[in-house]
């Protein structure tokens, strides 16, 4: 409500200015009468007017003045008379009060449940006949090779990145982008229970990550894989930090078992008897101290899909959503 400023009442000025007469004139009418003195003659003076104190006001000329301006060159300024006593007080408007500025917009709550496609983590992408090779927890010491076996066989794939590694081989990052492959943020430093973490811990593994594929490739990954897959519940404080992020909850319709070591001929065996169509597949290029029967696997297992009609993908870098 805006406040106004109560208003003021100009005061009552003097009335009419009384000429001054002169009774001096004697009886012969041709005798001259002596020139008024301007020195004791009276002088009347206009009161300031009330709520115009920037006006000059000039004075009453004396009675021996000649009713003229002093100087014909100047326009004098002209007087209104101040009204009469008996004349009611004009009140003079209180000018308005600026509105006050509005109140900023209340934020929004955070969401508390999760929409798609952040409700649910990706194992599986469309039902066609393709698989989605995907690496964990690089890049390290033999992201170079497994680069080496995709370039050979001229198949994309997927590298879910800890941001702490990513930070440590920006070169093999750019290598990833530079020849096709989608990057997936896995997060900063590959905390174990993930899901234990708390909301603004969760928030912060995944943007730190973020951050450093910004500084080596000028991009961020649209998917976040947990580490080992805990994503929590549905609604969880995981899925919805996924949903803060924009970033895809990733996750596996396939897994090799690489992490086990149990030989490359079951990798391979592992991979190719339990893959259908969409079936993301997990891997790993880093993440433990030698994954040599990774990167022998691997060619026996592009071969393998292929054989039996898959195409191999990268995930879309820029799903939808």
């Amino acid at each position: 409500m805006v406040t106004g400023i109560a208003g003021c009442t100009v005061a009552s000025g003097s009335g009419v200015i009384p000429g001054v007469v002169d009774s001096a004139r004697g009886a012969a009418a041709d005798t001259p009468l002596p020139a008024p003195s301007t020195a004791n003659a009276p002088v009347a003076t206009i009161p300031q007017l009330v709520g115009s104190p920037s006006t000059p006001l000039a004075a009453a000329p004396s009675s021996g003045s000649p009713a003229g301006p002093t100087n014909p060159e100047t326009e004098p300024s002209p007087i209104t008379p101040a009204p009469a006593a008996d004349s009611p007080a004009v009140p003079v408007p209180a000018p308005e009060a600026a509105a006050p500025p509005a109140a900023p917009a209340p934020a929004p709550a955070p969401p508390t449940t999760v929409d798609p496609p952040y409700n649910t983590a990706l194992g599986w992408h469309g039902t066609d006949r393709v698989a989605y090779l995907s690496f964990d927890d690089g890049p390290g010491p033999y992201t170079g090779r497994v680069l080496d076996v995709l370039a050979a066989a001229g198949v994309k794939a997927t590298f879910c990145e800890v941001g702490q590694k990513v930070t440590e081989n920006p070169t093999l990052v750019q290598r990833v982008v530079a020849e096709g492959h989608t990057l997936c943020n896995h997060s900063w430093d590959h905390h174990s229970p993930f899901d234990a973490l708390s909301a603004a811990d969760i928030d912060s593994e995944i943007n730190q990550t973020q951050q450093a594929m910004m500084g080596a490739v000028d991009a961020t990954a649209r998917y976040f894989r947990a580490p080992e897959g805990r994503f929590g519940p549905a609604d969880g404080q995981v899925l919805l930090a996924c949903q803060r992020a924009r970033t895809i909850p990733l996750a596996w319709g396939v897994d090799s078992l690489d992490w086990k070591k149990p030989g490359a001929a079951a990798i391979v065996a592992n991979v190719l008897t339990t893959v259908t169509p969409g079936a993301v597949i997990l891997m790993h290029d880093g993440g433990g101290a030698d994954r040599e029967q990774t990167v022998a696997a691997l060619p026996g297992i592009i071969a393998g899909l292929q054989a039996a009609g898959y195409t191999l993908a990268a995930l879309p870098a820029d799903p939808a959503g």
